[in-house]
């Protein structure tokens, strides 16, 4: 009987733990949730009420997800609402920090001949959105960048079609798999699946994929994939973005033939410490 008693109070215990991760789950898919939210605006502070109406939840709810974020750092309580503490960047900080590619791609980044003065970006695709992870700040008055952890649809940028270019065909069929309409940020960006996809087969024949005012009027970017070290890891490219003035014909397929460079070392670090095969440095 006593062993019996045990094997009941264990399954108790069993079933508690699963209805206590149960309870906590949503808690956690809320506070996400929220940190997203805050996200789409971070220098901007987003009121209570907002928060409450985005995520369909009871203001009451919400304010008690949000002091304990507060609490924790990665939310910080301003007069008009909240908006995204500084624990958010330490975390960021310390992802990054055990991604080698960043640390290479700036050292590498600074020592390409033509690239170098310009904006030179690195980032990671998820699904149909890309986001920055590393940015090399060229020599040019202008600051044309988006701020790392900042998220873009694949489809608008040079470097989200230059990855998405690179993907398994039905990897790529998957993540387009029920879209009607691509989401656009200017009037030159793809809006059907199918311009996109004639977008993609030109950059597999071009080697690179350009941006032609797609993501910002004015300014052109161009993008290249980047071949993973292994499975497990994210599709990921590099594009460098200067002004539409300057891109003539010459200019773009000299950063082009950076960024390949670039491309290849980052794929490929032994060659960083031997020239990357043509007896060159970047």
């Amino acid at each position: 009987m006593r062993i019996a008693s045990s094997t009941v109070n264990e399954s108790s215990e069993a079933d508690s733990d699963l209805r206590a991760g149960a309870s906590l789950a949503p808690a956690v898919t809320r506070a996400a949730a929220i940190l997203d939210v805050l996200a789409e605006h971070p220098s901007a502070a987003t009121p209570l009420s907002d928060l409450a109406r985005r995520l369909g939840l009871p203001k009451s709810s919400v304010a008690n997800i949000c002091g304990a974020l507060v609490e924790a750092g990665l939310v910080r309580r301003v007069d008009a609402g909240f908006g995204l503490g500084r624990r958010l960047a330490e975390l960021g900080g310390a992802y990054l920090s055990g991604v080698d590619q960043v640390h290479e791609f700036h050292d590498l980044a600074a020592q390409l001949p033509v690239a170098s003065e310009e904006t030179i970006q690195m980032a990671l695709l998820d699904g149909l959105e890309v986001t920055y992870v590393a940015r090399h700040d060229g020599r040019q008055p202008i600051r044309l960048a988006s701020e790392i952890g900042r998220r873009l649809p694949a489809s608008c940028t040079a470097l989200g079609k230059a990855t998405l270019a690179s993907l398994d065909p039905d990897d790529l069929a998957e993540r387009l798999r029920g879209v009607e309409a691509l989401p656009t940020l200017t009037p030159n960006s793809h809006r059907r699946v199918a311009g996109l996809l004639d977008d993609l087969d030109e950059v597999r024949r071009r080697g690179y994929a350009v941006d032609e005012e797609e993501t910002a009027e004015g300014i052109v970017c161009l993008g290249v994939s980047i071949r993973r070290r292994s499975s497990a890891d994210p599709p990921y490219g590099v594009s460098v973005t200067l002004l539409k003035a300057r891109a003539d014909g010459a200019r773009r397929e000299a950063l082009a033939a950076d960024l390949k460079r670039l491309a290849r070392l980052l794929a490929h670090p032994l060659l960083v410490h031997r020239g990357d095969g043509d007896g060159r440095r970047p």
